[in-house]
């Protein structure tokens, strides 16, 4: 994808910062299928995508674990002291607001608005326009239209 290979020269994160950006959206690409399953009525679906948002949570607290609690499965994790990572909140969420949006939630939560170089904004708008994003999610969640859930 282009727009993120641009935001990794425009903001110049580090390799924390990105994955936490990358930890992010993808917990947000949950929730948008989550959300679409809750308003499908599609209880078996719904199930699933708890499962794998507690996953996609889980990726996130390991970026941001220490790792002799943590007990993965690499042996030179264990002992090693837990130092809290480096990372830059307004580069985090820069590149979130870019990451977000081939996701209906992320687009919602992280409107192209709130990325601060024009010419990266520029780019994920246009990318956005050009039908990049997956079908199903073309359209923007209606979570706050009443009619979208039965009573």
């Amino acid at each position: 994808m282009y727009t993120t290979e641009l935001a990794a020269k425009t903001l110049e994160p580090t390799a924390v910062e990105d994955q936490l950006a990358e930890d992010y959206a993808s917990v947000l690409d949950v929730v948008s299928r989550l959300e679409q399953a809750l308003r499908d009525g599609a209880w078996r679906g719904v199930r699933d995508e708890l499962d794998q948002l507690v996953s996609a949570a889980e990726d996130m607290w390991s970026t941001l674990s220490d790792p002799d609690l943590d007990q993965g499965d690499d042996p030179s994790d264990v002992g090693r002291p837990f130092m809290t990572p480096t990372a830059d909140a307004a580069t985090v969420h820069q590149l979130i607001a870019v990451y977000a949006q081939p996701h209906a939630v992320g687009r919602m939560l992280y409107p192209t608005s709130l990325i601060a170089d024009p010419h990266l904004r520029g780019a994920v708008e246009n990318e956005s326009l050009q039908g990049s994003r997956p079908a199903e999610e073309a359209e923007a969640p209606r979570l706050l239209e009443p009619a979208a859930y039965p009573v």
